[in-house]
């Protein structure tokens, strides 16, 4: 029927705000709690009628016959109406760093993509970088992965007032430093961002014992994962983190009938992972009680104390900034990654690569009218032009383009979901 795909986003609509009226009160569940036991916090409204027919009007889904609508572009109109909805109050987003900001295990490379955050920390939002990637306070050994991101601030001539608003979080949540005025990341002394005073999580202060019996049950879950799978693998161990990485041509001799010396199968990383958050969430002795984080960095699994809500709740609290005025942008958001948690703290928007990290930065841009030039133009937010038609999602093919123009190889989490399932590849 014509009607369906806006009354369906219209329904929709309206359970998330009875959903929202009601979330915080457990004695008078709402109807979406009702069906969906599992249902998260909307920390925003989410006009999704609006962004269905918007995003319907420059991509004509509903015009076809053949096709139905793919999970790729339902989740594309759940991001656009995310932006919708946060673009006249964001006052902080935070990015994950591999395939959200630059490639998987690579470096940042992308100006486009950099032009659209120095228009963004020029008009006073802070920008925060929260990596798994545990560095310690080494400002140095971060500033490698940002290198490019950096430079361009310099090469725009950004005053340091500017600069400083660009932030990076280690660690998920624990080593945070600051950009200053020469394009160098610094440490934020403790006292400053885990001050007694802020109503923030204290990571700094959780004590050295527990963190200790997290990663000992993950190195243990680990090694027992090795041995079982028959991994050429190689366990790296840090202050707070333990990880399984590809073990190299010496990995060989020692596991000569195994396989993941260069490359780990995707599904070897999710058996991996999942043992490991069975044996924490099983472990009695004694129970576990830090906040973890067990995820598949697609070429590498990790354990971190910690996890991005408590990163991201942290820089809340540092920066006075509402969770409804945070943004968390992020590709890893299945059962085995660590973007996932972030949801808890903060509307969050769901991407597979850099490049659809910059088509949601352009359309916020275009909807806050911050382009030098004017209000740019917003991909999307066309008038709506025609009714839409009915269909059922289907799973996005592999290699397939998705409908931003991009293609959906290499992406971390969306191609890999199954909409019929709804469990991972």
């Amino acid at each position: 029927m014509p009607e369906t795909y806006p009354a369906t986003m219209g329904k929709l609509e309206s359970l998330i705000d009875d959903h929202r009226e009601k979330q915080d009160n457990p004695t008078d569940p709402s109807r979406l709690q009702l069906m969906v036991p599992s249902i998260g916090k909307f920390h925003t409204p989410l006009p999704l009628q609006e962004a269905w027919l918007r995003y319907d009007a420059k991509y004509c889904v509903s015009k076809r016959r053949m096709l139905p609508p793919s999970f790729n572009e339902v989740r594309h109109t759940l991001n656009l109406a995310q932006v919708m909805a946060i673009a006249d109050r964001l006052e902080m987003i935070c990015f994950d760093g591999d395939q959200t900001l630059y490639s998987d295990g690579g470096n940042f490379t992308n100006m486009p993509l950099a032009a659209t955050i120095i228009m963004i920390l020029k008009h006073g939002i802070k920008v925060v970088l929260i990596t798994a990637a545990g560095y310690g306070f080494d400002g140095a050994a971060y500033k490698v992965r940002v290198k490019g991101l950096l430079e361009a601030f310099l090469k725009d001539e950004l005053p340091a007032e500017v600069m400083s608003r660009f932030f990076v979080m280690g660690g998920e949540c624990h080593y945070l430093m600051r950009c200053t005025g020469t394009g160098e990341l610094e440490r934020v002394p403790d006292e400053e961002w885990q001050n007694p005073a802020l109503n923030g999580p204290k990571p700094r202060h959780w004590p050295e014992e527990e963190c200790k019996q997290v990663l000992d049950v993950a190195e243990a879950s680990f090694r027992a994962s090795i041995a079982d799978l028959k991994l050429r693998a190689r366990l790296i161990r840090k202050p707070r983190g333990v990880g399984v990485i590809p073990g190299g041509e010496a990995s060989v001799k020692a596991m000569p009938t195994g396989h993941g010396s260069v490359k780990f199968k995707t599904e070897a990383l999710d058996e991996v992972v999942l043992r490991c958050q069975q044996s924490l969430r099983e472990s009695r002795d004694p129970p576990i009680a830090l906040p973890w984080c067990v995820f598949n960095g697609g070429r590498d699994a990790w354990v971190d104390v910690g996890n991005k809500c408590i990163g991201v709740e942290a820089m809340q609290a540092f920066l006075g900034v509402l969770p409804q005025r945070s943004l968390h942008v992020g590709d890893q958001f299945l059962r085995t990654g660590n973007d996932v948690a972030a949801r808890e703290k903060s509307p969050c928007i769901w991407i597979i690569n850099p490049n659809e990290t910059l088509k949601v930065l352009e359309i916020f841009i275009g909807l806050k009218g911050l382009a030098k030039d004017g209000p740019a133009p917003v991909p999307g937010l066309a008038a709506p032009s025609s009714p839409p038609r009915s269909g059922v999602a289907e799973p996005p093919r592999e290699g397939s383009m998705n409908p931003l123009g991009m293609s959906t190889e290499g992406g971390s989490g969306a191609k890999q979901f199954n909409c019929y399932t709804g469990l991972s590849e």
